[in-house]
């Protein structure tokens, strides 16, 4: 028998192996993208995080592309109105145009001149009429806000009866895709193979309309160690050392509300993801940054390998950065399947993320309501610790 310190070293050394292989699983964020390259796109809730670091920072994001999601403060930062009305169409979604100014004003988001975002000046939108988890109500809702914010129309994309994109269910849209077009019980992946509809491909030409469309320059596959993997706590413990309030999410004992180890790290995963496109890596080399955001029960390397975001990065020269949100929650069901959802749950004592969303309805927030639209915001600061580590400012 072996001798029980002799066991317990050998279970240590192992242990140290494991923690090393994992650390050694992970690299650093890329350097040297242009600060004023930077922009931002997601799909669902993604797509809600990317209006809001777009229009909080819109004096150094140039664009922005949202996929299925909701509109910009649309939920007001109650839950029940982020159901019934952002994404049920409940209720009509009223323009966000006066909240936007106001915090700009305040100094909460980055100051507009003459009424204008300094960089923010484009936009794509992608909304399929048949979404029935996020109503296209809400899609024409964010082109509206876009519109009046920016002060020139995003280009808008219901999709195409060609391609069949036009009767697609919720999620973006790639060739990769392993979801079938149409929404069906079998979903997982949310990300939709609508014959060659491309989200990724149609938000780049948006976004950089001055680069040609070169579909031989699409990447035929895509591999694994085509993304890196990056660790996203020194970015949190940036942001939650400060010791501002974050919300809790769960009930302990007599139904005391507490944070699980998942909520203090803002819900967010402990891994994300980058991709750095073969021009990117030379040094010099004069790159832009474009930040992903997943949607709701999405596991981001799928994400990242699968949407086509990684397929046209050498066409525009982007570094992508995929940020992830901990997908440990339990799913549940459809929101808009089921009656509307009572205003009582607005003031629960605690806020859970049971389906890792991005926060887009102030689940982080507590009373205070507008927080997570602000670059005050605590998912958006981890962001923002991201975006300077790769440009350096």
């Amino acid at each position: 028998m072996r001798h029980p310190l002799r066991l317990f070293a050998g279970l240590c050394t192992l242990f140290a192996a494991v923690l090393a292989s994992q650390a050694q699983a992970t690299s650093p964020l890329p350097r040297g993208a242009q600060i004023d390259q930077v922009t931002v796109s997601g799909i669902s809730s993604g797509a809600a995080m990317a209006l809001q670091y777009a229009v909080a920072h819109s004096a150094s994001v140039n664009g922005v592309a949202a996929i299925a999601g909701p509109s910009w403060a649309c939920a007001k930062g109650f839950v029940s109105t982020a159901i019934n009305d952002c994404m049920c169409g409940r209720q009509p979604v009223p323009s966000a145009l006066p909240l936007a100014r106001e915090l700009a004003r305040s100094g909460a988001i980055d100051p507009l001149v003459n009424g204008r975002p300094q960089a923010l000046n484009r936009g794509f939108i992608f909304h399929s009429p048949l979404d029935a988890t996020v109503v296209a109500s809400t899609g024409q809702a964010s082109a509206n806000f876009l519109a009046s914010f920016i002060g020139a129309p995003p280009v808008v994309d219901n999709g195409n009866a060609g391609d069949g994109s036009n009767r697609a269910g919720h999620g973006i849209i790639s060739p990769g895709g392993s979801d079938r077009c149409e929404a069906g019980p079998k979903d997982r992946s949310f990300v939709r193979q609508c014959g060659q509809d491309d989200n990724a491909r149609d938000l780049f030409h948006a976004l950089f309309p001055g680069v040609a469309q070169d579909p031989a320059k699409r990447l035929a596959q895509v591999s694994a160690t085509d993304i890196q993997a990056f660790d996203q706590r020194p970015f949190i413990r940036e942001v939650t050392r400060s010791g501002e309030y974050i919300a809790p999410d769960t009930l302990a004992f007599f139904f005391y509300p507490t944070r699980s180890e998942r909520r203090q790290r803002l819900d967010l995963a402990t891994t994300g993801y980058f991709h750095v496109p073969p021009s990117c890596q030379a040094a010099g080399a004069r790159c832009g940054l474009h930040i992903a955001f997943h949607g709701c029960k999405q596991q981001v390397r799928e994400f990242a390998l699968t949407t086509g975001y990684v397929h046209w990065a050498e066409q525009h020269k982007q570094i992508i950065l995929f940020p992830a949100i901990d997908q440990g929650g339990s799913p549940v069901s459809e929101a808009c399947s089921s009656g509307a959802v009572n205003k009582v749950v607005d003031s629960a004592w605690y806020q859970p993320n049971p389906n890792g969303c991005w926060d887009w309805w102030g689940y982080l927030d507590g009373a205070e309501r507008t927080r997570h639209l602000t670059r005050n915001g605590l998912q958006m600061r981890v962001i923002e610790q991201m975006v300077k580590a790769i440009t350096g400012h």
